[in-house]
């Protein structure tokens, strides 16, 4: 069960130990001393270096968590905004509202609101604890802050209007606060979070012993479980004193006599599509499908306060983990273990990476140093995948399954996504300086995988890739299942597109959307009962079969090169593949014989001018064409008339690795030409040589690396 498990991550991490606080960033403290007077003319920068020791504005402190949804007109505690603490507007300066020319009637009160609760919050703290921080704070409003004409005035000296010395918007005047003695030294009021220090000390939560602390989570647990709408208890039933609902059996702890949550606080964070949070569990209270046997609320379905709030700050934490999810247009998808924190996460980069050395390490032998066998054979991993919909959080599927079996899959996933990349020296470079810095993710990696489904436009967003494609990517690769094969057809659908209007910024031959063609067919081939021994199924690299679609994609493939050929490799407008792709890959043979008769043409110029280069694709053209047996003897070869969805596919991944064999062979073979030419000239011929071993090596065609070792054993 979801909750179960997100409840136990909760539990083994000791998240609700500290509910009632958060990590929030402070830009800038207010410095006072305990008469609430400023010890200083400018406020204190709070800032941290970087990764690179550069100094950046804003640092971390343990403050309090806001109890409950922040809507408009609310303030956290301790630590807010200028309109909240100082009573100007973050962005203009200009001073807002005073309480008491509030008027419902007017707009843009929301500002006043919050400066009305942020100190009325530290007002009712400092009653109840006479504590002396809380003292100076209160000080320093009384004799900074006045109202006048209905407005709230500041005098401070340190807020101030300044004009930008540079950049796009030079000149334009924006707010800040000094940090300094001289006028370099600001913050940007906007997006600023402003705390205080009394006599040199921050006033935050970090120290365990803070009497403000114990305040704080003894008045968050009443204000986090509230419900503003709860009715009266009868007085005949068990209740609960906080809350008004009965005690009753949880159903995630499965405890009895606990007080169950009207509604599951706080809300989850993180979740695209849900600006401000979202429930997984919620009840209309008005609805009659809510209310049956006298139920209300929570009583529907009975959670604890405890075990709610468990999993939603389980979720949240997964989240604001980028180790541990991935947010990929409108879903989010979390990865986490039972007992090993780090097997989440390793799961995660492998799916969302897929860095192919970090892969092979790990097949090669999983967490090795991390756990030993036994806790291998026995931790479970679990993963969810959330999008939002008006305020809910959609479940749009949940895996819980062993870690065993989930390594077993994925290394099937691997295996059958395999594919020679298209240019293997773009390829190759890009992956190196990604695992070397932890760069883009490889071609292999489920991102880039799902993109090859968004159709491209100028406004692309990945906000518009489909949720049930992204859960079927992942289900693939952590169940074993098969994606649907009409899955197929937006990939050849934008394949198509992308060759007719070869857009450099959308390459046709991305090796994701032909690594994923590949899996999609071999899912659906072994997903046959009918299959005989001898039919068709993808490789990695080119295969030689009778498949007639996979012959006829790669028969495509060789009439480009012939063409490009024919024009010295100048060609100019739409060739044979931007006009024909569409009709050759679904009605053959309404084209092909059209296209044998321009190849005719193609090679008579080509023979006249490059005799080898005409004899080695007349060759390749008749080594397919044999493959195509003739109606009658004498007759032109046969051609299928419609190609079915999947022989589409088969279509696509011949025409690809047609096409990625024969660049293949143009890198080997140039360099081999290369070092042949440096050793007829007794010149070192080392780096050639070197180059074409490696291309050989990585395409791991037979042939080309047997070209290789060949020359060598004549050096």
């Amino acid at each position: 069960m979801l909750l179960q498990a997100l409840h136990d991550y909760a539990t083994s991490r000791r998240l609700l130990d500290d509910i009632p606080l958060d990590r929030r960033t402070l830009h800038a403290l207010i410095p006072l001393d305990a008469d609430g007077r400023l010890r200083l003319p400018h406020l204190i920068s709070v800032t941290q270096p970087d990764e690179n020791g550069k100094e950046r504005s804003g640092m971390e402190y343990l403050l309090p968590r806001f109890p409950g949804e922040k809507n408009g007109g609310k303030a956290s505690f301790l630590a807010e905004s200028s309109s909240a603490i100082f009573g100007r507007d973050r962005k203009t300066g200009e001073p807002i509202l005073a309480p008491v020319a509030l008027d419902a009637k007017k707009k843009n009160q929301n500002p006043t609101k919050a400066y009305l609760h942020f100190w009325e919050q530290v007002q009712a703290a400092f009653d109840a604890t006479r504590d002396k921080r809380l003292a100076a704070m209160l000080a320093f409003k009384q004799h900074a802050i006045a109202e006048r004409d209905g407005l709230l005035f500041c005098d401070s000296s340190f807020l101030r209007m300044r004009a930008k010395d540079k950049g796009p918007k030079k000149g334009e005047v924006e707010f800040v606060a000094n940090t300094g003695a001289d006028d370099g030294s600001y913050v940007v009021v906007e997006k600023a979070t402003f705390g205080f220090s009394v006599d040199g000390v921050p006033v935050t939560l970090d120290d365990v012993e803070d009497p403000l602390r114990r305040y704080w989570f003894d008045l968050y647990t009443r204000l986090a479980f509230a419900d503003e709408d709860a009715d009266e208890p009868d007085s005949a039933e068990t209740t609960t004193e906080s809350t008004g609902s009965r005690a009753t059996l949880c159903l995630v702890t499965g405890r009895t006599g606990q007080s169950i949550a009207r509604s599951h606080k706080p809300k989850i964070l993180g979740v695209p599509g849900i600006a401000i949070g979202g429930y997984i569990v919620s009840f209309a209270k008005a609805a009659p499908a809510f209310s049956s046997y006298g139920f209300e609320m929570g009583e529907n379905a009975p959670v604890s306060e405890t075990a709610a709030a468990s999993y939603a700050l389980a979720l949240t934490e997964l989240l604001k983990d980028d180790d541990q999810h991935l947010n990929l247009g409108p879903v989010a998808v979390c990865s986490w273990a039972k007992g090993t924190p780090q097997t989440g996460r390793q799961f995660n980069r492998l799916l969302n990476r897929a860095y192919p050395s970090h892969v092979r390490n790990f097949l090669r032998a999983p967490f090795a140093g991390d756990m030993d066998r036994a806790v291998l054979n026995q931790e479970r991993l679990y993963t969810v995948a959330l999008s939002g919909n008006a305020g809910r959080i959609v479940i749009q599927h949940w895996l819980d399954q062993s870690l065993a079996d989930a390594i077993e899959h994925f290394r099937l996933w691997w295996n059958d996504l395999q594919i020679t990349p298209p240019s293997w020296e773009t390829e190759r470079t890009k992956r190196e300086k990604g695992e070397a810095a932890e760069g883009p993710p490889s071609s292999f990696a489920i991102p880039n995988l799902a993109r090859v489904m968004l159709r491209q436009s100028k406004d692309q967003e990945e906000k518009k890739l489909v949720s049930a494609r992204i859960v079927q990517l992942y289900r693939t690769a952590l169940e074993g299942t098969a994606p649907p094969l009409m899955l197929l057809k937006p990939i050849l659908d934008e394949f198509h597109t992308a060759l007719v209007k070869r857009d450099p910024k959308n390459d046709p031959f991305k090796q994701s959307r032909f690594a994923l063609v590949k899996l999609i067919l071999l899912r659906f081939f072994r997903s046959q009962n009918n299959r005989k021994e001898g039919d068709f199924m993808p490789t990695p690299q080119l295969a030689d079969t009778p498949e007639p679609a996979y012959n006829l994609g790669r028969l495509l493939a060789v009439f480009e090169s012939l063409q490009d050929r024919y024009h010295n490799f100048e060609k100019k407008g739409a060739g044979v593949v931007e006009r024909f792709y569409g009709s050759a890959s679904s009605a053959p043979a309404a084209v092909f014989p059209q296209l044998c008769r321009l190849a005719r043409h193609h090679l008579s110029k080509v023979r006249k001018e490059d005799e080898s280069s005409a004899n080695r694709l007349d060759q390749a053209i008749g080594e397919i064409l044999k493959k195509f047996q003739p109606d009658r003897p004498g007759e032109s070869p046969h051609f299928k008339r419609i190609l079915t969805l999947p022989e589409q596919g088969i279509f696509a991944l011949g025409f690809y690795q047609q096409r990625a064999y024969d660049r293949a062979c143009s890198l080997v073979l140039s360099n081999l030409g290369k070092a042949r030419q440096l050793r007829e000239k007794k010149q070192p011929h080392d780096a050639p040589l070197t180059k074409a071993r490696d291309f050989a090596n990585e395409f791991g065609y037979d042939e080309l690396i047997a070209a290789v070792s060949q020359f060598e054993s004549q050096t």
